[in-house]
């Protein structure tokens, strides 16, 4: 059996070849969107998948030299979720809502695959650790992969359906009476 920083080593080497993927696509997407809000989409993302690599090169450089494990699978997640500082960075009018390029769309669709296959690599990991504290340093690394997706979907859903997504998200109702409460 293969000790638990040599196993980790690899699956983060696999993991940062998915990250560098995603930089890649995500940095072509936000050069050639249209609109601001794919445009800060990607660049949110782009943004996160930098620090991801970063943190997560740190660690694996670590296990290398040797360090147990433990000591070195210190990940902190972001304070602030990334739908949250999106909100920040966009305003939207419902009367002037983008529509999405076939291009865009191809982006959103390709960056959900490689962050499902980002969350299916930590989550198959999980199946085979037995320690907890392991178990819960993937699970905390997959659920980072899962927002990614979110934010990509929730983009989608902008593009394919804008009055829909506009009607979800500022939680208006087809009765008239406004926003819920």
């Amino acid at each position: 059996m293969e000790p638990a920083g040599n196993t980790l080593v690899n699956l983060l080497c696999r993991a940062l070849e998915l990250k560098e993927k995603k930089e890649k696509l995500y940095q072509e997407a936000m050069a050639s969107c249209a609109d601001d809000v794919g445009r800060q989409t990607f660049r949110i993302l782009y943004e996160a998948e930098q620090e991801h690599e970063k943190a997560l090169s740190h660690i694996r450089q670590e296990l290398e030299a040797g360090k147990d494990w433990t000591a070195a699978c210190r990940y902190e997640p972001a304070d602030q979720s990334l739908l949250d500082r999106l909100a920040q960075k966009i305003s939207l009018d419902k009367d002037q809502l983008p529509e999405a390029c076939t291009e865009e769309i191809k982006a959103l669709d390709a960056g959900v695959q490689l962050e499902e296959a980002c969350v299916r690599l930590f989550e198959d990991e999980i199946q085979h650790v037995t320690d907890p504290s392991q178990k819960k340093f993937l699970r905390c690394l997959a659920a980072e992969e899962r927002e990614h997706r979110r934010l990509l979907q929730d983009l989608r859903f902008f593009y394919t359906d804008p009055q829909g997504w506009f009607m979800e998200k500022s939680r208006a109702r087809l009765d008239g009476a406004g926003a819920v409460t």
